[in-house]
C-alpha cells in the first residue's frame, strides 16, 4: 500500500476495495443527490416567485445536471461517483454566496452547521485522494469568499481555518488508512479460511453455535472435497449428519458440543474423540475426531476427522482377522497331517482304500491353493477325465456303489485349461462326502437357445443333503461360474443337474459380437 496515496500496489486488490467501498458510497450518494434535487427545486421555485430569472436558469441547469448525474452514475458508471461527489461538495461550498444579510445569528449558525455536516458526509464517503482535494478546495473557497465579502476579517481566523483544515486532512488520512487495513485483514482472513481446508488432507470443519437460530453454523470446511461426503448437497448438511448421527459418552456429538458451550473457560486442545454410529444394517461405524476449541469473540469448535488413525485401526482389525483365519487354517492343517499319518499307518496294513483316500485329500488340498490366472480355452477329453476321477473315488470309497451312464456323443469339451480337473476334484469330493450309499450319474447333451451343454445328472438317496453341500461350497460355485452358465446346481424333483458349457469358444465369439453390436448402436 502506498503510504501517501493509500492505494494498494496490486491492481486486483485495489479494484476489490473499490467494489467494497461502493457498497456504502452509492447509497449515500443517492441520498445526497435527493437532497440536492430538493434544494435546487426549492431555490428554483423561489427565484420564479421573486422574478429572478437569471438565478432561476442557473439553478435549473444545476437541477438538470443532478438528474443526468443520477442516470449516468447508476448505469454502471461507478468510477465517476468520486468525481461527482467532488463537484457536489464544491457546490455546497458555493452556497456561501447566498448568505443573506437578513439572516439572524442563530439562523446563520444553523445554516452553517448543516452545510458543514453535508461537506463532512461527502468527504468521508469519497476516496482519500478526492477527499483531500475537497478539503483543500473547501478551505480555499471558504477563505477567498470570506475575505471578499469581509475584507476586514482578521488573519487569525484565516490561519485557524488552515490549521483546522490540515488537522481534518490528517484525520481523514488516518481514517482511510484504517479502512484499508481493515479491508486487507478481512481479505487475508478470507484467503486463510479458503487455504486451510485445502492444506488439510483430512476432513476438517470449524463451526460455532448460533444462539439466535439455535443451530450450528460452519465457519469453513473441506468436507465437499472428500468422497464420503459427496452424497450431501451442502457441507452444512454433512456437518449436521456428523453431529446428530454419531454418539460419544452416551450422547450425540451435537449435545456434547452444546454442553461444551457452558465450559468455555476450560478449553480442550487436540483431544482424540472416538465416536460411533449405527447404520441401517446394525453395523457400528467409528470415526476418530481430533477435537479442539478456541475462543476469540465466540467459542469455535474445530473438528478434524483423523482418517489416518481410522485407517490404521481398520488395518489392525484386518490383521487380527487374518491372524485368526491363519491360526484356524494352521489348526485344520495340523489335523489334516495327523489324519494323513493315520492313513499311512493303515496303508502299512495293506489297506488300499486309505492310500487312495490320502491321494484324494491331497489333491483336494492342493486344488484349494491353485492360483488360476489363465483364461485360455483348450480342447480336453471330458469323458476320459470323468472316468478317471470316478474310478479313483470308487477305489477310495469302495463301500459306496456308483453307477454311470454315458452318452456316446460326449467325448471332448472346450473349456478353460486346468478348470476341468479342479471341477472334477470338488465335484466328486462333495458327492462322496454324503451318506448316500448308491450314486447314479447320467451324462447327457442338452441344447438351450441354440447353445450346447453337457448336463451331469445326479441321483442319490439323500438329495437335499447333497444340494445343500454343493450350494454352501463357495469354491465349487466359483469354479462353476467360470465354466457354466450358472454358479449353482439345478434342483429337480428326483435329481440334481450340473450344467457345463460344451464349447466356450462359441460363447466367447457370441459375447464379442454382442459387445461390438452394442458399441455400433451407441456410435450411430
Amino acid at each position: 500500500m502506498n503510504k501517501y496515496t493509500l492505494t494498494f500496489r496490486c491492481e486486483k486488490l485495489e479494484q476489490k476495495y473499490q467494489d467494497f467501498r461502493y457498497l456504502y458510497t452509492l447509497p449515500i450518494c443517492k441520498s445526497l443527490n435527493a437532497i440536492c434535487f430538493l434544494l435546487l427545486l426549492f431555490q428554483s421555485v423561489t427565484f420564479i416567485i421573486q422574478n429572478q430569472m437569471v438565478e432561476f436558469f442557473i439553478f435549473l441547469f444545476l437541477l438538470i445536471a443532478v438528474i443526468m448525474a443520477q442516470i449516468f452514475i447508476y448505469n454502471n458508471k461507478r468510477k465517476w461517483v468520486d468525481y461527482y461527489l467532488l463537484l457536489l461538495n464544491h457546490f455546497f461550498m458555493l452556497q456561501q454566496l447566498f448568505v443573506e444579510d437578513e439572516f439572524e445569528k442563530q439562523e446563520a449558525f444553523v445554516f452553517g452547521q448543516n452545510q458543514m455536516l453535508l461537506n463532512i458526509m461527502v468527504i468521508l464517503v469519497s476516496e482519500f485522494k478526492f477527499g483531500s482535494i475537497q478539503i483543500m478546495g473547501n478551505m480555499t473557497i471558504k477563505i477567498v469568499l470570506s475575505k471578499y465579502y469581509q475584507p476586514s476579517m482578521p488573519y487569525v481566523n484565516i490561519i485557524y481555518s488552515i490549521v483546522v483544515g490540515l488537522m481534518f486532512l490528517y484525520s481523514l488520512f488516518k481514517v482511510h488508512q484504517q479502512y484499508r487495513l481493515s479491508f486487507l485483514f478481512k481479505v487475508k482472513d478470507s484467503q486463510q479460511e479458503q487455504l486451510i481446508p485445502l492444506l488439510a488432507d483430512s476432513p476438517i470443519v470449524l463451526c460455532t453455535y448460533d444462539k439466535d437460530n439455535l443451530q450450528f453454523q460452519q465457519k469453513f470446511s473441506n468436507l465437499q472435497n472428500h468422497q464420503e461426503f459427496k452424497q450431501f448437497q451442502t457441507t452444512h448438511d454433512a456437518l449436521n449428519f456428523i453431529l446428530r448421527n454419531y454418539v460419544i459418552f452416551g450422547q450425540s456429538l451435537e449435545k456434547f458440543l452444546l454442553a461444551r458451550q457452558k465450559k468455555s473457560e476450560d478449553l480442550i486442545v487436540n483431544k482424540i474423540l472416538e465416536v460411533k454410529s449405527i447404520n441401517n444394517t446394525n453395523q457400528v461405524q467409528k470415526l476418530f475426531i481430533r477435537y479442539s476449541e478456541c475462543y476469540i469473540t465466540e467459542l469455535i469448535f474445530i473438528l478434524i476427522i483423523d482418517k489416518k488413525r481410522q485407517e490404521i485401526q481398520n488395518l489392525n482389525e484386518k490383521l487380527a482377522y487374518y491372524e485368526q483365519g491363519l491360526n484356524k487354517f494352521l489348526s485344520h492343517f495340523r489335523n489334516f497331517l495327523k489324519q494323513q499319518i493315520l492313513i499311512l499307518d493303515k496303508s502299512l496294513t495293506h489297506n488300499q482304500n486309505s492310500i487312495y483316500q490320502a491321494r484324494i485329500k491331497l489333491m483336494y488340498i492342493f486344488s484349494k491353493f491353485r492360483n488360476k490366472t489363465s483364461c485360455k480355452i483348450t480342447n480336453q477329453s471330458f469323458l476320459l477325465s470323468f472316468k478317471k476321477y470316478a474310478k479313483l473315488y470308487s477305489q477310495a470309497y469302495d463301500q459306496k456303489k456308483i453307477k454311470i451312464e454315458i452318452c456316446p456323443e460326449i467325448k471332448e469339451i472346450s473349456t478353460i485349461e486346468n478348470s476341468l480337473d479342479e471341477f472334477m476334484i470338488h465335484f466328486f469330493t462333495h458327492i462322496f462326502k454324503t451318506k448316500a450309499e448308491i450314486i447314479q450319474i447320467y451324462l447327457r447333451k442338452s441344447y438351450v437357445q441354440q447353445n450346447e451343454y453337457i448336463d451331469i445328472i445326479i441321483k442319490v438317496d439323500i438329495m437335499s443333503e447333497l444340494y445343500i453341500l454343493l450350494q454352501k461350497s463357495t469354491h465349487f460355485r466359483r469354479i462353476l461360474k467360470s465354466i457354466s452358465p450358472y454358479d449353482y446346481v439345478i434342483l429337480n424333483d428326483d435329481s440334481l443337474i450340473v450344467r457345463l458349457y460344451k464349447n466356450m469358444n462359441e460363447i466367447n465369439q457370441l459375447s464379442s459380437f454382442l459387445i461390438k453390436a452394442e458399441q455400433f448402436k451407441k456410435t450411430t
